[in-house]
């Protein structure tokens, strides 16, 4: 379950601050800006879940975060800090220093992501070794080998000293999602990123695999940022959520207010998706439409074509509005999405 934060959490000074990011991927049909003006915070020890369909812009968002937007993809615009050091001014060897130690990354697809030339061991030690601070100089490989079972062992894999010798596709889905988050956590990062870390698994695997991300979380005192298309996932082991649409950020806020009283039309179309165990037989209303190819957009809500509260008004720029404390969304009918929401029952 999700920890509530303290006022003196909410006070403290962001891990990672993203201000007006901008990413782009030149194509055939034109321009196509992934990531489009977003703005987020995410704050020392906290789980963060960002939220929104497939092509929203979630995963770019955070490979842009990362260093691994490559050519011709680019960054635009904006603005990137971790512990106060611009991530777009980094060199190769500065990406090298940080990334896996200090931020990590776990992919969508554990089994294209991992090696299937290289044994378990050969892949957690590899980053192990290239951050080896605190290990002895002398038998630093053998020293790197115990760690890596160590990992092992911690994200539940039985008989890790075994089993670290074995090809990923000797492991069961499930598993190799556990592997991914020993490579992601074996320098002990600040911030893990977990890109749909349930994607393909069985509803039981996914259920494991969350635990375990929320249980290493406490453990090691880690901030997490938790990408998926689900909003069920999202209410069970998130305390804040950004909801991003068509590469813009709609609507954040503490996770059980915004469920529970979303405040931009898409939100409430998500949550509307969501079977409830309360009355088995209500219909899911899905939401209308498709999400808008990314070119060419124009300055207007990217929301409009699929809302059914839009307004002349709408077809313009919309910025993000505070509704309250700690909850924005980006929608000009925002006072008034709760009362839509009775009236559209």
């Amino acid at each position: 379950m999700p920890s509530t934060r303290s006022s003196a959490t909410e006070m403290s000074a962001p891990l990672l601050s993203i201000r007006g990011l901008k990413t782009c991927f030149p194509t055939r049909a034109g321009l196509v800006t992934a990531v489009d003006g977003v703005d987020l915070d995410v704050y020392p020890g906290e789980c963060l879940g960002i939220v929104g369909e497939s092509g929203s812009g979630k995963s770019v968002t955070f490979a842009s975060v990362i260093g691994l937007v490559r050519p011709p993809g680019y960054i635009a615009e904006g603005a990137i800090h971790f512990e106060g050091i611009d991530l777009r001014r980094l060199d190769s060897e500065g990406w090298r220093s940080l990334r896996g130690r200090d931020i990590a990354m776990t992919m969508q697809d554990a089994l294209t992501a991992l090696n299937p030339a290289l044994r378990v061991a050969e892949q957690i030690e590899e980053v192990i070794l290239a951050h080896a601070g605190g290990l002895p100089g002398r038998g630093r490989r053998e020293a790197a080998r115990q760690r890596a079972v160590e990992m092992l062992r911690l994200v539940g894999i039985p008989a890790p000293e075994r089993r670290i010798d074995d090809y990923p596709h000797q492991f069961s889905g499930g598993m190799r999602q556990r592997i991914m988050i020993a490579i992601a956590l074996s320098c002990r990062p600040k911030l893990l990123i977990a890109d749909e870390p349930t994607t393909a698994l069985d509803v039981t695997i996914q259920a494991q695999v969350l635990d375990l991300i929320g249980d290493l979380r406490r453990e090691l005192g880690m901030s997490v940022v938790l990408i998926t298309h689900d909003l069920g996932v999202v209410a069970e082991h998130t305390d804040r959520v950004a909801v991003m649409y068509a590469g813009q950020i709609v609507e954040t806020g503490p996770t059980q207010q915004l469920i529970e009283q979303p405040r931009h039309p898409y939100t409430r179309g998500l949550i509307g998706l969501i079977p409830r165990l309360s009355d088995l037989d209500a219909p899911i209303r899905p939401i209308e439409g498709r999400v808008p190819e990314l070119i060419d957009l124009g300055g207007m809500c990217r929301f409009y074509e699929r809302c059914e509260f839009r307004q002349a008004a709408c077809q313009s720029d919309i910025p993000m509005n505070a509704v309250a404390p700690g909850r924005q969304a980006r929608c000009l009918r925002v006072d008034e999405i709760p009362r839509l929401k009775e009236v559209s029952q």
